[in-house]
């Protein structure tokens, strides 16, 4: 006589959350097992996990599904939260630049005109201050560049903004 023996019991798959944080190039993995916490089966069990990859497009909660899966493919899954987190700040980088004050006495510039390729992990927006000069600015003047990446990391650096006045006076004559 022949005995078959069957194993239909599924494994008891048990999930944790947990937080990951973003690298240099703007991403991070895990593994099945990050999110394992003591999965079980009457015989063994083997993991797999998706998504397991993460970018600067996933900040904040991510749902991953871990699925337990023992050797006669009787399966069971469960859920977790991985909160993928951007901790890296940009990098600001300033560069000095001169500006001519035009015929009314004024120039104005943009946090552009300072950048000298700010950059970060994930993406980088710049702001400046002052962005606008008169008469009564001729010279060097200290201008504040600020890198923020979206999520709310920053960095600054100073240029000098040199402002020239190269507009003759007019002589008017009676």
């Amino acid at each position: 006589s022949t005995v078959t023996v069957l194993d239909t019991v599924s494994p008891n798959a048990i999930c944790q959350d947990i937080t990951v944080y973003l690298d240099g190039s703007g991403s991070a993995t895990i593994t099945a097992a990050d999110v394992d916490n003591g999965s079980s089966d009457n015989c063994s069990v083997s993991f797999s996990a998706t998504p397991t990859s993460f970018t600067c497009a996933n900040t904040g909660a991510n749902t991953v599904t871990l699925t337990a899966t023992d050797p006669s493919s009787n399966t069971d899954n469960c859920t977790s939260t991985v909160t993928v987190l951007d901790t890296v700040s940009p990098t600001a980088v300033c560069q000095n630049i001169t500006v001519y004050l035009d015929g009314a006495g004024n120039a104005s510039i943009t946090a552009a005109d300072v950048d000298n390729v700010s950059s970060d992990n994930c993406s980088v927006s710049l702001s400046a201050t002052p962005l606008s000069f008169a008469c009564s600015n001729t010279g060097a003047n200290t201008v504040t560049l600020t890198a923020t990446d979206p999520s709310s990391n920053t960095d600054n650096c100073t240029s000098t903004v040199t402002v020239l006045d190269t507009v003759s006076p007019t002589a008017i004559c009676q």
